[in-house]
């Protein structure tokens, strides 16, 4: 699933999407990451979380 997000990007300044996918063995953890439109910046989902909360 992929979703547009109102963060720009911090490299360029361009449009960021939300992509993340669900497994189909319930032991496996859903995964989703960052990704920029324009010049391809990724960064982990819950990385990014993290650094909110806690700065």
């Amino acid at each position: 699933m992929q979703i547009d997000i109102p963060i720009p990007c911090p490299i360029c300044g361009g449009k960021m999407c939300s992509i993340s996918y669900e497994t189909t063995l319930s032991i496996l953890k859903k995964r989703s990451w960052q990704v920029c439109k324009e010049c391809n910046f990724e960064r982990n989902s819950e990385d990014f979380k993290k650094s909110i909360c806690c700065a």
